[in-house]
């Protein structure tokens, strides 16, 4: 535990040019091309290092899965085509809860307490995110993930460094007129991601449908109807205001 604390102090400010260690974020990309791009990741974050404009590194699965220095700064964790991204890890992340969820995979050992867990995350590039276990005396633990799966059916609870993926706001026993595609999504993550995708086109939010085993639809809306007669629960982004 010690060598762990040691790592994490010697992170310091999240900064390009610090001795920060690197986080990894599936289905994400940071805008703008800062550099060039290599065939490893460690030449391309050596290089993104050195270079101020620099803010992280996109591996492109369409380019010859070749790492290229972004500009950012900020991670959009919404991938039209699955690529993967590394920036400095943060020191303090905001983390974001997700009631009656889990994530799939352990990636490491598991710790009585949420802060010893998240510190541990931060360090661990294959952990993407925190499930604690009721049934396992509470015990948080490392998960592989990336996916949130808000389905437990044993009520854990998890954590995930928030993103943009995170700053939606939930609406219960709400809907949104009309579908903006035909097909739905089992789980919300993915949903959002989509919508996300096809933001400014004509998907403004997402409403889960009781009746239709739960999916998760893209709609068109704007407006939140804060009178669904049959339960649905929505979500927008949440405003920047």
């Amino acid at each position: 535990m010690a060598k762990l604390v040691l790592l994490i102090l010697l992170i310091g400010i999240p900064s390009v040019t610090s001795a920060a260690a690197w986080c990894r974020y599936p289905n994400s990309f940071l805008f703008n091309y800062a550099g060039r791009a290599y065939t490893t990741m460690r030449a391309a974050i050596n290089a993104c290092k050195r270079n101020a404009k620099c803010n992280g590194i996109t591996q492109e699965p369409n380019n010859k899965n070749r790492y290229t220095e972004r500009v950012g700064p900020q991670i959009q964790s919404w991938s039209p085509t699955g690529e993967t991204s590394w920036a400095p890890c943060p020191t303090t992340a905001n983390w974001c809860e997700y009631k009656n969820s889990f994530l799939y995979n352990y990636a490491g050992p598991s710790f009585t307490t949420l802060q010893d867990a998240q510190m541990a995350c931060l360090a661990n590039k294959k952990c993407n995110g925190i499930t604690q276990e009721p049934y396992n005396n509470n015990v948080y633990t490392q998960r592989a993930g990336p996916t949130i799966h808000n389905t437990s059916p044993s009520g854990e609870t998890s954590w995930a460094v928030c993103s943009a993926f995170s700053n939606w706001c939930e609406y219960k026993n709400s809907f949104l007129y009309s579908y903006a595609a035909t097909s739905g999504y089992d789980n919300l993550q993915d949903a959002q991601r989509a919508c996300l995708a096809n933001s400014g086109i004509n998907c403004n939010g997402i409403t889960q449908e009781p009746n239709n085993n739960n999916r998760y639809t893209l709609r068109i809306g704007p407006q939140i109807f804060g009178t669904s007669p049959s339960g649905e629960t929505s979500w927008v982004l949440c405003p920047t205001s």
